[in-house]
């Protein structure tokens, strides 16, 4: 046997991913998973307000070739601790577990990938520390500010009178609540019936087929159950929000990648974008909110690029935010 290429195939191997928890300042606990190896960290935040690490973590994959990428379930989902109290859900008890994460994994600055919701909690955790974000990614990024959020949903109202029968509307509207989903018998069909008509209406063309690999509803049966109370307890922390003045303190590279057709408007990823100081905005035609699975052609070589210290071709900015990364750390 040849050892020398066994011992440079090890190294080529790609790394276990590695799972386990970590306590939160108030007790709960967080469930965090590791995939693969190298110099660079990333930190993955996933959507919701609801889901679970596994709802992006598979089509996310391509990011960890080459670098670490740290996934967590944020606390009342997946596999973290389950929630009773809503004051334990609210945006400041996220803030402090995203920086329990910065603690554990001995990051001095976390470079940070914000998936839909994730990404309004990345901003406001960047927001209370901005010395501890080197660059953040706000993929999708749910709305900075309340009347944006109000907009997005007359939009998917909107777009379910176009795309739903009348049947689907009132299935729609019947599952669309905490109440539905806590008295379920069977919460996680009742999702994957709800997620179903969600991806619906947030894809750029409804027949088109999505590989979408990613679990949304992910989680014991009773995570699962509360992920709309979750959703509805976690909004109410927000109350009537605008982020945009607190982001403008964050000096680390910011970059937004938003699909032309997002049920969130494009002029709320442009008011993330302006108000970052070094901040772009990347907009990606023939996509909606599932920019990552309806342009993956794009939407990779963009973040990667992005990591790698350039910005990628298209991402518009202030003027005076050229060439190489602005801040860049």
């Amino acid at each position: 046997m040849n050892w020398l290429l066994l011992f440079l195939a090890l190294l080529a191997a790609p790394a276990p991913p590695r799972e386990g928890t970590i306590a939160a300042d108030d007790g709960a606990r967080l469930f965090y998973r590791v995939e693969g190896a190298g110099r660079e960290t990333l930190v993955v935040v996933h959507g919701g307000p609801g889901n679970s690490l596994e709802s992006v973590r598979l089509d996310l994959a391509p990011l960890a070739r080459g670098r670490r990428v740290i996934y967590y379930d944020q606390r009342g989902n997946g596999r973290s601790s389950l929630i009773d109290r809503s004051d334990r859900l609210a945006i400041s008890r996220h803030i402090a577990d995203l920086e329990a994460i910065r603690r554990h994994f001995r990051l001095d600055r976390m470079v940070l990938l914000g998936n839909s919701w994730g990404g309004l909690l990345v901003s406001a955790y960047a927001a209370a520390h901005p010395e501890r974000v080197g660059r953040m990614i706000l993929h999708a990024p749910a709305p900075p500010t309340l009347a944006y959020l109000r907009e997005m949903g007359a939009r998917i109202d909107a777009r379910a009178n176009e795309r739903l029968d009348q049947a689907g509307r009132r299935r729609l509207s019947e599952i669309d609540g905490p109440e539905y989903w806590l008295g379920s018998a069977d919460p996680v069909a009742t999702c994957r019936e709800f997620m179903a008509d969600i991806f619906l209406l947030y894809r750029f063309d409804p027949a088109a087929r999505i590989p979408f690999r990613g679990n949304v509803c992910a989680g014991s049966r009773e995570a699962v159950r509360r992920q709309q109370w979750v959703n509805a307890a976690i909004w109410r922390s927000l109350g009537d929000f605008d982020l945009r003045p607190a982001v403008e303190r964050v000096a680390a590279p910011v970059l937004v990648i938003h699909g032309a057709a997002d049920v969130i408007p494009l002029a709320a990823s442009r008011d993330w974008a302006a108000h970052y100081p070094a901040g772009r905005l990347l907009v990606l035609e023939r996509a909606g909110h599932l920019v990552h699975l309806e342009r993956p052609d794009a939407f990779f070589p963009a973040v990667q690029a992005f990591l790698a210290g350039r910005w990628p071709p298209g991402a518009e900015g202030r003027p005076a935010v050229t060439g190489r990364l602005t801040g860049w750390r």
